[in-house]
């Protein structure tokens, strides 16, 4: 039991227009089978709520119940509507919470309605959703209530209240679903004289339960109508759920209708033996578009109790009594509404005590329905209370027929008209809107704050607390014009449209500065791409692990397939191999790159990379950083090879963009590679070195689709063709499109096989299949752009990793810097730099990537951050000594490190022994 206030959000006559309120009540006393009232539970004193419906679009809290007139014109109408239901807090709910919330549906019509007094029941369904929460353990009675609501037979909470004068008082109880969502249940007591509060009551073996509103005088008795056998002495002065124990045997108590008698014997109240009602007993209807359209019809299920029991009967009088005040102009009786085609009807019911009857709005206005056994029991009107206090009854309103609206021409809704036909009367009307939000008639509001608007105005969202307008009265016609209305206002004066490009607009190279520095920033981009590749590449499993996952049950076959491939069983090798194809050309671009650098004159270019700091010095709109694989990393993929063909000119209205560009600003790999290319035959005498002496000489990691048509390339160049070649076989490679060998049905460009990756992750967005790496990895502990590791095995492998990288990098680098014409598939320092990247970088990465961080839930990741400044050496035999000497400290590390596989080590050890002798041997000679 609980009590309490309501607390009116706003003052005036329906709050403002409002309808918004606040409740502050308590738990009083709590009611516990045979036991007495308990005021010393903890749950005593806990606060008891009405809240709203959570609003989506405003993502609201502390939202407000509502309360409105279904028939503006009827003071028999005034709907109570709540959202969400709570107790057992005290304070604020972060200090001491709940102890169990619920949702609520419906609306809550009045019921046992008299002058300054009305009876308000929801249910709070299981099915809805009810959640008891820790603190339900605390209280006695709220944990045996949890445990009757838990039984099968038992369909959630019902919540009972009186509004009167004094304020608000309510139970809290089980509730079992064959018993009415809105009306008391038990049998129906009515008062004789229709003066006082109907009553209800539950006789039981032992006991009766009484539902009373207010308190009976003293010496009051139940007794059974015709026999007038005793069955209870009634106690005095209680309200809410009282328990009294019952006379002698239930005798005929069952099977005869009761009544109650005061203390002269004089009976003051009967029981309808038949009582007939309806759930949803306040309707708002709208209006037909015309005699075909049955899409408002609404169907009226109406429940049958039999001596408080479900059960069937077969005539139940379904009459309408328009309100006379809703339709001023109307003379007679207007039909309102039609039952079941008629202005009324004859509806029966089921054993179940189910039965319905569809309602359709004939014309605007108001009506109360009477529903009765007694076909002559009829109402003397829309205000006989004396009639609908003991009968079934229900409220309707029908809504303006507004269809007319539909037909008005797009370019005729204008802010005028919708303020006129939908926004005005409830400008004028209600000053809530006015006075503490906005005026409606102000047109940049309303145009500000569409969405806004609509979304609270959406007949969709009737059904929820925060509904605008509170009325509910806004038909379809309405809500749909001011829906045009409000699109209108989402659409711009101007479509902003993506158009081809007539033509390069840049100013281009011109000088052999600017080309050298474009072909530094190609460097750089190359090396960077393809240490991105490899990052994502490394954080997918291996195979093996893999399996281990469809194992364990984190992948299945298919997602094992897709990321794995088959194990090395064919060449489909899945995401992880491609994404190794992809980064083994990188490296190959990269080298032509330097190819058409040397072959300039420039020397060769190793750039250090350094992911916290790339992007401010790349002239490329793009984003470049480690990161595992995904669909967010894969789409800056296909941005960074993303063709310039597919990147368009924007326009609005006859704007374009125009005007001069920084000669270095690209805002595409694609488009660098353009100025490159158009450089490359724009500058004169680049070209320094002999025919024939332009490096080369490697044929690995092309394509089939060249070896086609150039079987004889080998990536040299030595002048302006060769050059141009080189260019568009990286292009072709990254974009597609540019050579013209016809491609072959295997083969696709990096553009292309990104886009087919991201399909594949998009179609289930919730796998990730790569270890949970960290982005841009360091061990730097002074870089604030990176993640820093700091387990130190971890960073033990990860230095590891990065002595290997320095490595393969300065055999690069000796072997371009002391013999650039030498052939590069033959020569000892470039095989021996992809024996670094295979046999000691990959199985390091592949570690390091399964280690802590030491960022909770993330692994580490290859961070390739050079340990030195990368030269070439040009004394031989001091370069094979260094090089020895820096492959045995990596020997001697890699074996005391407990994880690192040992063919690191011995690879290490073999390559120091190798350059060891070597230079021996070249020093005896």
């Amino acid at each position: 039991m609980g009590t309490g206030r309501v607390v009116e959000v706003r003052e005036g006559a329906n709050f403002g227009g409002n309808g918004h309120f606040l409740i502050e009540a308590a738990v009083v006393a709590v009611d516990m089978a045979e036991a007495d009232l308990d005021r010393t539970d903890p749950v005593i004193g806990r606060a008891v709520d009405m809240w709203g419906h959570h609003n989506e679009y405003l993502g609201s809290t502390v939202n407000r119940a509502r309360i409105f007139d279904v028939d503006p014109a009827s003071r028999f109408s005034t709907t109570v509507m709540v959202g969400q239901f709570g107790f057992g807090r005290a304070g604020r709910s972060h200090d001491t919470g709940y102890m169990v919330t619920g949702q609520v549906r419906g609306f809550q019509p009045p019921r046992w309605q008299r002058p300054g007094q009305v009876v308000h029941q929801f249910v709070v369904d299981k099915s809805d959703g009810l959640n008891w929460l820790p603190e339900t353990d605390r209280s006695v009675a709220a944990t045996a209530l949890r445990s009757a609501v838990a039984d099968d037979a038992v369909g959630g909470l019902v919540v009972q209240f009186v509004l009167d004068g004094s304020g608000i008082r309510g139970t809290i109880a089980p509730w079992r679903p064959h018993e009415l969502r809105t009306y008391p249940a038990g049998r129906l007591l009515t008062r004789c004289d229709g003066e006082g509060s109907n009553l209800s009551v539950e006789v039981g073996r032992s006991a009766v339960h009484l539902n009373l509103v207010e308190p009976l005088p003293a010496g009051c008795r139940l007794r059974v109508a015709r026999s007038r056998e005793l069955v209870a002495q009634l106690p005095a002065d209680r309200v809410g759920i009282v328990r009294a124990d019952r006379c002698g045997p239930c005798g005929p108590a069952g099977v005869e209708p009761l009544e109650v008698v005061d203390a002269t014997g004089a009976v003051v109240l009967i029981e309808q033996e038949v009582n007939v009602q309806v759930d949803d007993a306040c309707v708002i209807l709208e209006h037909p578009a015309g005699e075909d359209d049955h899409e408002h019809d609404v169907r009226v299920q109406v429940r049958s109790f039999v001596r408080g029991v479900p059960a069937a009967v077969p005539e139940i009088h379904v009459r309408q009594c328009p309100n006379p005040e809703a339709l001023p102009r109307e003379q007679g009786r207007p039909v309102v509404v039609g039952l079941d085609g008629g202005a009324a009807c004859v509806v029966g019911t089921d054993d179940a005590g189910l039965g319905a009857f569809t309602l359709r709005g004939l014309r605007a206005g108001a009506a109360r329905l009477s529903l009765t056994v007694d076909p002559a029991d009829v109402p003397g009107g829309h205000d006989d209370e004396r009639h609908f206090s003991r009968v079934g009854a229900m409220t309707v309103r029908v809504l303006p027929d507004d269809w007319w609206l539909d037909a008005i021409p797009a370019e005729q809704v204008t802010f005028d008209l919708v303020y006129r036909e939908v926004l005005e009367p409830y400008e004028q009307l209600y000053s809530f809107m006015r006075d503490e939000v906005f005026s409606l008639a102000d047109g940049f509001k309303v145009q500000t704050y569409a969405k806004l608007i609509w979304q609270m105005c959406d007949p969709r969202n009737k059904g929820r607390t925060y509904y605008m307008p509170p009325s509910r009265d806004l038909s379809a016609p309405k809500a749909r014009l001011l829906l045009r209305f409000l699109r209108e206002q989402q659409k711009p004066a101007q479509v902003t449209r993506f158009v081809p490009s007539p033509g390069r607009d840049r100013p281009g190279l011109t000088t052999r500065e600017e080309l050298v520095t474009a072909l530094g920033h190609a460097a750089v981009v190359e090396l960077g791409v393809m240490l991105q590749y490899l990052y994502a590449a490394y954080s997918v499993p291996t195979h093996g692990a893999g399996l281990e996952y469809v194992r364990l049950g984190r992948w299945n076959a298919q997602q094992l397939a897709v990321a794995c491939g088959d194990g090395g069983e064919s060449l489909d090798a899945g995401i992880r191999t491609t994404l190794l194809s992809i980064a083994r050309e990188e490296m190959m671009h990269f080298l032509m790159v330097n190819n058409v650098l040397m072959a300039i004159g420039e020397p060769f270019t190793v750039p250090r990379i350094d992911f916290g700091t790339i992007n401010d010095e790349l002239p490329v709109a793009l984003d470049f950083s480690l990161e595992g694989l995904g669909l967010g990393s894969v789409q800056r993929f296909i941005e960074i090879e993303k063709p310039e063909s597919a990147v368009r000119d924007v326009q609005l209205g006859d704007i374009r963009a125009t005007g001069p560009r920084p000669a270095l600003g690209y805002a595409s790999l694609s488009e660098l590679y353009g100025d490159i290319r158009d450089g490359l035959r724009r500058v004169p005498g680049l070209f320094l070195v002999e025919r024939g002496r332009g490096g080369g000489e490697h044929h690995l990691f092309l394509r089939r689709s060249i070896d086609l048509d150039h079987p004889d390339y080998q990536m040299e160049v030595d002048d302006l063709p060769s050059a141009l070649f080189a260019i568009d076989v990286i292009t072709e490679q990254g974009e597609g499109n540019v050579l013209n060998s016809e491609r072959l049905d295997d083969e696709e460009s990096h553009h292309a096989a990104f886009t087919r990756l991201a399909g594949l992750l998009a179609d289930d967005p919730s796998w990730r299949p790569s270890y949970p790496v960290l982005r841009n990895p360091t061990l730097d502990d002074d870089s604030l752009l990176k993640d820093l590791v700091t387990v130190p095995e971890t960073r033990a492998a990860m230095q590891l990793f990065n002595d290997s990288y320095f490595m393969m990098l300065q055999l690069m680098v000796q072997h371009f810097g002391g013999q650039p014409d030498s052939s590069l598939r033959r020569s000892v320092l470039m095989n021996h730099a992809i024996d670094v990247m295979t046999g000691m970088m990959r199985p390091l990465a592949e570690l390091i990537v399964t280690m802590p961080s030491g960022r909770k839930g993330r692994t580490a990741g290859p961070s390739f951050e050079l340990p030195g400044q990368l030269s070439y050496i040009s004394r031989p035999d001091v370069a094979r000594r260094l090089i020895a000497r820096r492959f045995q400290r990596i020997a001697e590390e890699a074996a005391k490190h407990p994880l690192v596989p040992a063919r690191v080590a011995e690879q290490s050890d073999f390559l120091c022994d190798y350059f060891r002798a070597l230079s021996e041997e070249k020093s005896t000679t």
